[in-house]
């Protein structure tokens, strides 16, 4: 399966967000709170991996 995300910036800092395709949170109930851990590959190509660590109740 193969989605695109865009990137975007946030006023007032350098941090970055990924915007998650709202199909895909529903489809796997990705929420505002949850937590993941970030693994990041670059060996051929860049590939950013999240593990759901926290999942939010709420």
């Amino acid at each position: 399966m193969t989605d695109v995300v865009k990137v975007r910036g946030r006023y007032g800092t350098t941090s970055l967000e990924l915007t998650i395709p709202a199909k895909l949170a529903e489809k796997y109930g990705i929420k505002q709170g949850d937590l993941y851990e970030v693994t990041i590959s670059d060996k051929d190509e860049l590939k950013i991996i999240y593990t759901l660590i926290y999942k939010n109740k709420k």
